[in-house]
């Protein structure tokens, strides 16, 4: 990494749920000794069960986890992935995470992830927020695929995923991969859009997706 991507790079750490608080310096040091900057073109697989285990901070660009053929999230900077899966008896990677766009990533290998968390106990505890939020996250995928509303699988899909900018809350998407991601047919799919549409909870341009009931909140 230059001298401009290593301070990119731990300002984004800084801004994850799990480096948040955590003493500069030694993100720095662990980027520095046990990190590599990763280069993927787009479509090319980033990570899957043959992978190291590691932590992986999108530096650059945006990828797509998937279980199968179902897709699981999309990633954009500063999200993480990986760290799930770093510690257990297992350690294997049960999804697949390709790139949508050219895509640089950040890996830490597991040694650099056990110093910062052995001598930080805010990285500590924030690890184990995270963990538990993913359990959270996951148990709530569950339930909205067993919601037997399709619209209430897809607002519950928007809930979780849009993204904030200002008093917009968006998610970018296209309709074969929320159709992938809910379990429903792509006519269904479009028949909840318009009815969501004029029930006014969301609204449409292109392949964005804004949730108006969110933007309510906020003003």
């Amino acid at each position: 990494m230059t001298k401009t991507q290593l301070e990119n790079a731990v300002e984004l750490l800084e801004k994850s749920d799990i480096f948040k608080n955590t003493d500069r310096s030694l993100i720095k040091t662990v980027l520095q000794n046990n990190a590599r900057l990763a280069l993927y073109s787009k479509g090319e697989t980033v990570f899957n069960k043959d992978s190291a285990p590691s932590l992986c901070l999108i530096y650059k660009g945006e990828a797509r986890v998937k279980k199968g053929e179902t897709v699981i999230s999309h990633l954009k900077q500063g999200d993480i992935f990986g760290a799930a899966f770093l510690y257990g008896e297992n350690r294997l990677f049960l999804n697949e995470v390709s790139a949508l766009t050219d895509l640089k990533v950040i890996v830490i290998d597991k040694q650099g992830v056990d110093l910062i968390i052995s001598f930080d106990r805010n990285a500590a505890l924030n690890y184990i927020i995270y963990l538990s939020e993913r359990v959270t996250f996951l148990n709530s995928k569950i339930e909205g695929y067993t919601k037997p509303s399709a619209g209430e699988k897809l607002m519950l899909y928007l809930e979780k995923h849009c993204c904030e900018n200002g008093d917009e809350c968006f998610i970018s998407v296209s309709m074969t991969e929320l159709s992938s991601v809910l379990g429903i047919s792509r006519a269904s799919l479009y028949r909840v859009m318009a009815d969501l549409e004029n029930s006014g909870k969301i609204k449409r341009n292109g392949k964005k997706i804004y949730l108006q009931t969110k933007s309510a909140e906020r003003k």
